[in-house]
């Protein structure tokens, strides 16, 4: 059986773009049926959050170019503009299902 997927939302300097966004994406994942843990920091914190919260998927709202093995990394402007919103919606559910997590 599987796990939910364990998503970190990142934003550049407070918490008010990564909120906007996990809220978002909590929603999407209740509308595809996709169990889901979404926690939000700093990008400034990432790797420490990342160490000690082991998501795997950072979707962030700054932009960044750090890489962490094993986590898939995207950036979540679309999720603040609604410009390409539903490709990455699509795209990132894609990966939730390649990797058998959301179950």
């Amino acid at each position: 059986m599987g796990r939910p997927a364990v998503f970190l939302v990142m934003c550049g300097s407070s918490v008010a773009s990564a909120n906007l966004a996990a809220v978002k994406l909590k929603d999407e994942a209740q509308r595809r049926k996709v169990k889901a843990i979404i926690r939000v920091g700093k990008i400034a914190d990432m790797d420490v959050l990342i160490e000690r919260q082991r998501p795997d998927i950072v979707v962030a709202t700054a932009q960044t170019t750090k890489k962490h093995d094993g986590v898939k990394v995207y950036s979540g402007v679309p999720l603040i503009s609604t410009v390409g919103q539903e490709e990455l919606y699509d795209e990132i559910f894609a990966y939730i299902e390649e990797q058998g997590l959301g179950k």
